[in-house]
């Protein structure tokens, strides 16, 4: 019978796809230990991530959640008809396991409100049984590393630009006090533990390992998890690119997701620099959500964050000649569309000085431009010629005044 319920509920960008992943892929040897973590399928595909089933059953507006609007499932029939199959296997999984945890791992459950979090609550006593003991497990992370993480989930899931993400944080500046408040009054205070991302991940078995020690001491002594990172960045360059086609209309949501993947198809083996922000994003971070992350820090007594500037710096190598080479190959297959998104894309950073690129990597970009162009698009050489002669004025002209003379 279960007695203990672990509640992951992130938060999001906090190694929740690798804990989700090793989890479920130890299913065997957890329940050996007595812990269960479900696994939930969506036709044949397999879910290992809780939030998927969920924050549909719970949330208020099912059919506007960004996996099942991906999935097209949308409709109130289909709707009905998955949260059906999702607590019926559930339901089947608890009503045949003999161990005496359970283990949910979502980090959408944190976006939950308090109703609806209620109502979670008590359909999981009704599964399990009424004084069920929760303990509710949040991992947090430094404000700007969070941020710049968190930027290439929401481009590539939901087709928000990172400068529409920045826009929003003030929303977000109270947002780990609210939700503490929120859990409490849900779960009560003491069923609460917090820990920093920072310190999970240097666990002799990686983050997987340290959250199977929180869930029971020796867990991953016995299991031994091999250390996978799931979910790896986007590389600048990708993210940037990425971040302009966002940025162009679309006819709706659901287009935009599918532009996005193509798009993503086309530049998943491109090389490039880590992801890195423009610049003053990180003040513009920090300034927003460290009071926020301290004050967490300070209620469970885990060490405080600093500042840590992630901007992208003047000798960044990034648009290397590997990257605009990978383009260059590339660049006849894929469509008109995203050929624009590129080239409007670099001539826009060929003049910026927000992005503190040289003046040499200014120049390979519009040269980039200016061989592409003709043969890609069927643009008349003269009239590009032109256009980028006004570009490199320009640069000439901005970089003269900012005393750059790389």
């Amino acid at each position: 019978m279960v007695k203990t319920i672990c509640l992951h509920i992130g938060l999001h960008k906090t190694a929740t796809t690798t804990i989700q992943r090793t989890l479920c892929r130890e299913r065997s040897a957890l329940a050996g230990a007595g812990i269960l973590y479900p696994v939930f399928y969506i036709g044949d595909a397999p879910v290992d991530n809780h939030s998927i089933p969920f924050y549909s059953l719970f949330c208020d507006n099912p059919e506007e959640y960004h996996i099942n609007v991906r999935k097209e499932i949308t409709t109130d029939e289909a709707i009905s008809k998955l949260h059906s199959e999702y607590r019926r296997q559930i339901e089947s999984q608890i009503s045949g396991f003999q161990g005496e945890t359970l283990v949910i791992s979502g980090e959408d459950i944190s976006l939950l409100s308090l109703s609806e979090l209620v109502s979670l609550r008590s359909y999981l006593t009704g599964i399990t049984h009424p004084d069920v003991c929760f303990r509710v497990i949040l991992i947090c992370r430094h404000p700007v590393a969070w941020f710049k993480s968190h930027s290439q989930t929401l481009i590539v899931t939901r087709g928000i630009d990172i400068e529409n993400h920045l826009n929003s944080l003030t929303l977000q500046s109270h947002k780990l006090e609210n939700l503490i408040r929120t859990i409490s009054e849900v779960f009560g205070h003491d069923c609460i533990a917090v820990f920093r991302f920072e310190d999970m991940v240097h666990h002799q078995y990686g983050p997987a390992g340290a959250f199977m020690e929180i869930i029971a001491e020796k867990t991953p002594e016995i299991i031994k998890p091999e250390i996978i990172q799931e979910n790896k960045s986007l590389n600048y360059e990708t993210a940037q690119l990425l971040n302009a086609l966002i940025k162009c209309k679309s006819k709706s949501y659901i287009l935009k997701l599918t532009y996005i993947d193509r798009l993503g198809q086309f530049l998943s083996g491109m090389p490039g620099r880590k992801l890195m922000l423009t610049k003053g994003q990180s003040k513009t971070v920090w300034d927003c959500l460290s009071s926020d992350a301290n004050w967490l820090c300070n209620r469970y007594s885990l060490r405080k964050y600093e500042f840590a500037n992630e901007d992208i710096q003047g000798d960044s190598d990034v648009w290397s000649k590997p990257t605009l080479t990978y383009l260059e190959n590339i660049f006849a297959e894929i469509p008109r569309k995203f050929k624009i998104v590129v080239l409007r894309e670099f001539l826009k950073k060929s003049i910026s000085t927000r992005e503190s690129l040289p003046l040499r990597r200014r120049f390979d970009l519009l040269l980039f431009v200016l061989h592409v162009s003709k043969s890609a698009l069927g643009l008349k050489i003269k009239t590009m010629t032109a256009d980028v002669a006004s570009c490199c004025r320009r640069i000439q002209k901005t970089d003269f005044y900012e005393g750059e003379n790389s």
